[in-house]
């Protein structure tokens, strides 16, 4: 399965659609618990989730996991002291990998000494890849030509498809980078209708109007929908890492990605239509309430 658990809401009130708050500890044992039985085997965390990493830490199953963390360069920590406390607050001996949340830092000067940090900590075995967390393919070109990038973490949606580009696939693929998918749901909006009626997103009306006019033809619900762009137009992908807030969510998400393989979807010339390069919308940190 190409499912990652995203773990935001573990640590955080995270999310636009989210109105159930924080996860608590034992609903985070029985999320874990149905990922391990249903093989989700990658886990995606970061030390700015809040108490993310001790929580899954003290649920007892970091180890059943590949563990995949991110840390700032501009942190009072040093890349080292990041490291070991991710390790401290997950319980584990070693990570799959270490993402740069934020990639300013590799851009500048320093960046090379921020990256061999890693390496060394890669050579030592304690994480075995090494990558950033990029917002465009514009950056990712960029420093895929500056590091030796193992993976990368991107956005991809039907409402922003730059990510499975043939220019950028082609990219992934000659580096032998692989690729993590996020905003899949775009933090919800793309599966709550009543989200996108906000008077913030009032000026996306006739996309969105294209968006519920497919579903409704298609006559699936919205959550499956929204995962046939990973099940079936994203073949290169690794992982496709979506969070929730229940086991009762969890659930759901597995049965849909299931349905999602078999989803006859419409025409491409239909479905790239919905794509769209208007950052206000498709970067969420962008959004104003």
């Amino acid at each position: 399965m190409k499912l990652a658990l995203g773990t935001a809401q573990f640590g955080l009130n995270y999310g636009i659609s989210n109105d159930q708050g924080q996860v608590n500890v034992n609903e985070i044992k029985q999320i874990l618990t149905l990922a391990k039985a249903s093989c989700i085997t990658t886990l995606d965390t970061a030390l700015a989730y809040g108490n993310s990493e001790k929580s899954i830490g003290t649920s007892g199953f970091s180890n059943h996991f590949s563990v995949i963390t991110k840390i700032s360069a501009n942190s009072h920590l040093s890349i080292e002291e990041q490291v070991k406390l991710s390790l401290s607050n997950l319980q584990c001996e070693e990570l799959d990998a270490v993402l740069f949340h934020d990639i300013a830092p590799l851009l500048n000067n320093t960046g090379e000494n921020h990256f061999s940090k890693l390496e060394a900590l890669k050579d030592t075995g304690i994480i075995k890849r090494i990558g950033v967390s990029v917002y465009t393919p514009e950056q990712l070109s960029l420093l895929s030509d500056m590091y030796n990038l193992d993976i990368v973490q991107a956005p991809l949606n039907w409402l922003d498809q730059r990510f499975i580009q043939p220019e950028v696939t082609n990219l992934l693929i000659n580096k032998n980078i692989k690729l993590h998918a996020r905003s899949i749901f775009l933090q919800g909006l793309l599966l709550q209708p009543e989200i996108q009626k906000r008077t913030y997103f009032s000026k996306f009306v006739h996309l969105f109007s294209k968006y519920n006019a497919i579903i409704k033809e298609l006559e699936c619900d919205y959550l499956t929908f929204a995962l046939a762009i990973v099940v079936q137009k994203a073949p290169h992908i690794e992982r496709a890492v979506i969070g929730c807030c229940s086991k009762k969510q969890l659930t759901q998400l597995i049965q849909c990605y299931a349905d999602a393989k078999n989803l006859k979807l419409p025409p491409d010339d239909i479905l790239n239509s919905l794509a769209t390069s208007e950052l206000t919308l498709i970067n969420p940190s962008l959004w104003v309430n």
